[in-house]
C-alpha cells in the first residue's frame, strides 16, 4: 500500500466516526479527494512534451456539509492541495501553478452531494520576473542608472473602473489595475461585495493591453454580461456585468 492509499484509509477511518449521525454518514473528505483525482484525469490536456491538468479546484457543497467541514476548512484545503500535487506527480502530469482547493456553499445541492469546477491558472509572470531580477541582482550588488536629459512622455492608457449600479453596494467604484483581480464576497478578494448571492470568489477581472477580460470562477449563480451567462469574455466600456443581485458597469475614467 503506497503513501496516498494510506492517507485515504486514514481519512476514511477518521471521518467515518466523526460525521456519523443516526446511521447516516455525511460527506467524507476522502470522497472529495477521490472526486478531485477523477476531475484531474478527465480534464487533462496532452501537449507535445507534457500532460497538463487543472491546478485550481472549487468544491461546492451542501450548506450542512460545508458547515461541518468549515471548522477545519483551511487545514482540509491544504491537505487536499497536497493530495492533488502527489496525484499529479504519480501520473507524471504537469500542474501550471501551485494547487489550490477552495470550498464553497451551494444551496441547491443535497446532503452528501458535491459539484467540482476545475481550471488551470498560471502564476503571474510579473511575480516570476521579479523573483528572477532579485536573484540576479543579489543582496550586495549596486545598480547604476545613467541619467538622461529628458524623460520620455508617459503613454496615455485608459483607466478602467467597475461602478456598481444595482445591488447592496450600489454607488461603489472599483478601479482596475494591471493583472488579475478577484471579485467576490470573501474579504481577501480584491473587489469585495456584500451581496449574499455573490460567491466568495465569484469571478476574475484582468486588465491588460487596454482590454478587460472577465472569467467566471465556478460561481454558484454564474456570471452574466449584458444579460448573457458567460464563462470567459472580453468587456468593452458600457458593458454590464451581473454577479448575484449586483450589476456593475465597465467605465473609462
Amino acid at each position: 500500500m503506497d503513501l496516498l492509499e494510506k492517507n485515504e484509509h486514514f481519512w476514511q477511518r477518521l471521518f467515518d466516526g466523526l460525521f456519523r449521525h443516526g446511521g447516516a454518514v455525511s460527506l467524507q473528505p476522502v470522497e472529495i479527494a477521490k472526486k478531485l483525482a477523477k476531475i484531474m484525469v478527465s480534464q487533462r490536456t496532452v501537449s507535445v512534451n507534457h500532460v497538463y491538468v487543472p491546478n485550481v479546484y472549487l468544491v461546492n457543497l451542501n450548506p450542512g456539509d460545508f458547515e461541518r467541514l468549515s471548522v477545519f476548512e483551511h487545514s482540509l484545503a491544504r491537505e487536499l492541495e497536497d493530495y492533488v500535487a502527489k496525484k499529479a506527480a504519480e501520473q507524471n502530469y504537469t500542474l501550471v501553478g501551485a494547487p489550490r482547493v477552495e470550498l464553497e456553499v451551494e444551496d441547491e445541492l443535497a446532503p452528501g452531494e458535491m459539484r467540482v469546477v476545475a481550471r488551470m491558472e498560471e502564476e503571474e509572470p510579473e511575480v516570476v520576473d521579479a523573483k528572477a531580477a532579485a536573484s540576479a541582482a543579489g543582496d550586495g550588488d549596486t545598480l547604476i542608472y545613467q541619467a538622461i536629459n529628458e524623460a520620455p512622455a508617459p503613454l496615455e492608457e485608459p483607466a478602467f473602473k467597475l461602478t456598481v449600479l444595482e445591488g447592496p453596494d450600489a454607488g461603489r467604484t472599483f478601479l482596475l489595475k494591471n493583472g488579475r483581480q478577484v471579485l467576490g464576497r470573501q474579504p481577501a478578494c480584491d473587489f469585495v461585495l456584500t451581496d449574499e448571492q455573490v460567491s466568495r470568489r465569484h469571478c476574475q477581472v484582468e486588465e491588460s493591453h487596454d482590454r478587460v477580460l472577465v472569467t467566471d470562477l465556478g460561481s454558484r449563480n454564474g456570471t452574466m454580461v449584458n444579460g448573457v451567462r458567460v464563462e470567459r469574455i472580453f468587456l468593452k466600456p458600457g458593458d454590464r456585468l451581473q454577479v448575484g443581485r449586483s450589476v456593475l458597469e465597465l467605465q473609462v475614467s
